[in-house]
């Protein structure tokens, strides 16, 4: 039978201690957006964590996410991957170099624009890409381990709902 403790998380006690003059809060709705936020925040940690494990940051993961996503063979046109990533030339540029310095990717000339490249994922930066996924892919489902399936179908179901309000 689990006790008062071991089913208070954090949120609880947090929300336990606000002041009286707070009461016009709805209390439900604070403690499921305070409950996204740690979760957000737990999860983006372990990201970090793994793409520490492989010597990526956040934004060459994004890059090398979007070649490994178009299929193969893994290119793009630099001014589409800045769009996606919502960088500007200078930053791309910067990023594309050194994503291509750790042979990750490679610079190609454009066969249909002589004055165009584009942007291919080298075989070591699909594979340290996919290696990388199934490192936080390992993470994540032990944490969802504490869902059964069905479980897990609702909790989709529901950030669903709130997600679909959020891009009206």
């Amino acid at each position: 039978m689990a006790t008062k403790e071991t089913t208070t998380d954090s949120v609880d006690r947090g929300i336990s201690e606000w002041p009286s003059e707070l009461q016009n809060i709805d209390l439900d709705i604070e403690a499921a957006v305070q409950r996204m936020q740690h979760i957000v925040k737990a999860i983006r940690g372990r990201m970090d964590e793994t793409l520490a494990e492989f010597n990526l940051s956040y934004g060459e993961w994004g890059m090398l996410a979007h070649l490994t996503w178009g299929g193969s063979p893994y290119r793009s046109s630099p001014g589409r991957l800045a769009q996606k990533e919502g960088l500007s030339s200078g930053a791309m540029t910067n990023r594309l170099d050194r994503l291509e310095q750790a042979g990750l990717i490679q610079r190609l000339p454009d066969p249909d624009d002589r004055r165009a490249l584009l942007v291919e994922l080298t075989e070591k930066g699909h594979q340290l890409w996919l290696d990388a996924l199934g490192a936080q892919a390992s993470k994540e489902a032990a944490v969802a381990a504490a869902l059964s399936r069905k479980e897990l179908r609702e909790l989709n179901a529901l950030l669903r709902k709130v997600l679909l309000e959020f891009e009206r």
